[in-house]
């Protein structure tokens, strides 16, 4: 079986105790019992050992994330299939928006994935290839040191009315379908920084592809939002210089993303190889 490079053992987080030999062994169980021709591929320990923590070891609900995971993935070639840094359209993407897996874990060893406009012009917003890198950011930040979950930071800074008609409707339902029913990592809360004043246009297009406890997720927080506040929504230590954070500039941050994306792409090559040879 082809397996997917990481720099963690699945041994390693079980000798941690933040998951059991019985419960990766009850997976592949399950995973083995399933008829040949099913769409889940082989998966191997760590991928497993990753969707366990996600479900804080439910089983039940790790089998139906991981089938999830795969059925998504399955479905939305054009949010999860070529993530190749040389594409034209991933290219415009990483120049419209900056992103970050912040390389600062907060006291609860939660991730930070840091969001914000970089071209303000609506025709440069390209919906599909931002959701892609989007979710390119999550393997990053799950190749070592496994988080115990996620918060979200975007900075609506710069986003106008306009950049509304850019939404793609059929893409933001199988965005959040993954977001809500495969993503292998607890969302723990997204902030939505320099809130815009027509956010609540924005959420209600996005509330018809949410279930109620992704929307008690969202905190919204206007542009008057005090320094003060925003260190009590995540510590100044995950913060850019920007906003008086402690880490480097987004502008830094954001070219240090572009670095691991590049230095990724054997990963995602493989990664596709091995859901696409199911299909053949």
């Amino acid at each position: 079986m082809q397996k997917l490079p990481f720099f963690f053992t699945a041994k390693e987080i079980i000798s941690q105790g933040r998951t059991t030999q019985e419960n990766l062994d009850n997976i592949k169980a399950w995973l083995s019992s399933l008829p040949p021709n099913n769409f889940l591929p082989g998966v191997q320990d760590e991928m497993i050992v990753i969707f366990l923590l996600s479900c804080d070891n439910d089983l039940d609900l790790t089998k139906n994330t991981i089938t999830m995971y795969y059925k998504c993935k399955q479905e939305g070639p054009e949010l999860y299939d070529n993530r190749e840094m040389d594409r034209e359209d991933i290219k415009k993407g990483m120049n419209t928006i900056q992103l970050s897996s912040i390389p600062v874990r907060t006291d609860e060893n939660y991730a930070v994935h840091y969001f914000r406009l970089n071209d303000s012009h609506y025709r440069a917003f390209d919906l599909i290839p931002i959701m892609k890198i989007s979710y390119m950011l999550l393997d990053i930040t799950q190749e070592r040191n496994l988080p115990s979950g996620l918060v979200v930071v975007i900075d609506m800074k710069g986003v106008s009315l306009m950049h509304l008609t850019r939404i793609k409707v059929s893409a933001i339902r199988k965005y959040f379908q993954f977001l809500q029913e495969g993503f292998p990592l607890q969302l723990k809360v997204i902030h939505f920084i320099n809130a815009v004043y027509f956010f609540d246009k924005f959420m209600n297009i996005a509330r018809a592809f949410m279930k109620n406890e992704l929307v008690e997720m969202v905190k919204v927080h206007p542009p008057s939002t005090s320094q003060e506040t925003l260190f009590s929504l995540v510590p100044k230590k995950c913060w850019p210089k920007e906003y008086g954070g402690d880490l480097p500039s987004y502008n830094d941050l954001h070219e240090i993303t572009r670095k691991q994306f590049e230095e990724k792409q054997k990963f995602w090559r493989r990664e596709q190889e091995i859901r696409h040879n199911l299909l053949e």
